[in-house]
């Protein structure tokens, strides 16, 4: 329970979870307060208000390292090979100093000299490395086979004999530098890290994979690749580390560390079977969006979402996001009738 008091706010709901919990399940509290949900659960999380995106990058650094990087659990590569976008190619563009690099767009059919390139709509067809034979491939299930007939029988998540490689860095011929802001200075001004990751040339363009760019923006250091990297968990001076995460969130770093160990074994025993009921406590923010990727991405890279007993749990009617205002005034015309 991340943010979401069960017992008060989602009353008919709250049963389901304390029987759960008679069976054995764990069950976690995350808040700052000691509030009624806290007193049924096992563990209590005392994160500071508004700051849970940091605490699910500190948790999110650890399950890369331990899970993605340091070994490969067949589970989670499965899984996220066929219902994430971690194996799916992104284009590198040259930054202003001509020597770095930032993240670019997709890479998409339409932009490849290769037979997809002019299938109906190619230009919404992302692209992997097969890992079979090393060239590049085009997955079913991307919007560009949902509209049209030539993506009948093709809207689906059968990747066929393809198996997508999540990561470039096995097959390592080359690096890159890329700039990755970091948004936690005390002034608001935005900085770069330059780290290293794994790139081969498709075409004209240089490319890496999501999950590499993943493993970068998070800080997990693999051998080989340059830049600047935390020393260890115990390194507060660089995002998404779980010494970072406690400073900010006053929660311990080593109690951020077991949780996200115990996530991950969790997912591991029961293929998925772990769970986020978040709330109004983590949405009512000026950048609950963000705040919602970062616990996202650990409940999908574990494999946990569209499993039974699995993924998140989101109150109906929370959707307080950033970009709302401008919608609405342009998509119920507004401003035609009243200030905006």
């Amino acid at each position: 329970m991340w943010g979401s008091n069960v017992p008060l706010t989602r009353t008919p709901d709250a049963h389901w979870m304390t029987e759960a919990r008679y069976r054995g399940q764990k069950v976690v509290a995350v808040a700052p307060d000691y509030a009624e949900n806290v007193k049924f659960a096992d563990e209590w999380v005392t994160c500071a208000p508004g700051v849970d995106g940091a605490l699910a990058m500190g948790m999110g650094h650890v399950l890369l390292k331990e899970y993605f990087a340091d070994q490969q659990v067949p589970f989670f590569t499965a899984y996220n090979q066929r219902f994430t976008d971690l194996p799916f190619l992104v284009a590198l563009d040259t930054d202003d100093d001509g020597k770095t690099y930032r993240s670019g767009k997709f890479v998409v059919a339409g932009d490849l000299d290769i037979a997809e390139k002019d299938s109906e709509n190619a230009m919404w067809k992302p692209v992997v490395i097969d890992g079979r034979t090393g060239e590049v491939a085009v997955p079913n299930g991307s919007v560009g086979f949902r509209y049209g007939e030539e993506g009948w029988g093709k809207w689906n998540l059968d990747l066929g004999e393809i198996e997508p490689l999540l990561s470039l860095y096995a097959a390592q011929r080359q690096t890159a530098l890329v700039a990755f802001p970091r948004f936690d200075a005390a002034d608001g001004k935005v900085a770069h890290e330059l780290r290293g990751v794994p790139v081969t040339r498709v075409g004209d363009r240089l490319v890496t994979t999501v999950l590499d760019l993943l493993l970068a923006h998070y800080g997990v250091a693999r051998q080989g690749l340059p830049g600047q990297w935390p020393t260890g968990y115990d390194d507060a001076s660089v995002p998404a580390t779980p010494a970072w995460a406690s400073e900010i969130t006053g929660v311990p770093a080593a109690q951020i560390t077991r949780l996200a160990r115990e996530w991950a074994q969790n997912a591991i025993d029961t293929e998925g079977r772990g769970m986020i009921l978040m709330g109004a406590g983590t949405n009512h923010w000026f950048h609950s969006d963000q705040i919602y990727r970062a616990m996202l991405l650990l409940t999908t890279i574990t494999g946990c979402q569209g499993r039974n007993g699995g993924g998140w749990a989101h109150y109906v009617g929370q959707e307080k996001i950033r970009p709302i205002m401008g919608f609405q005034h342009m998509a119920f015309a507004l401003d035609w009738h009243r200030p905006p």
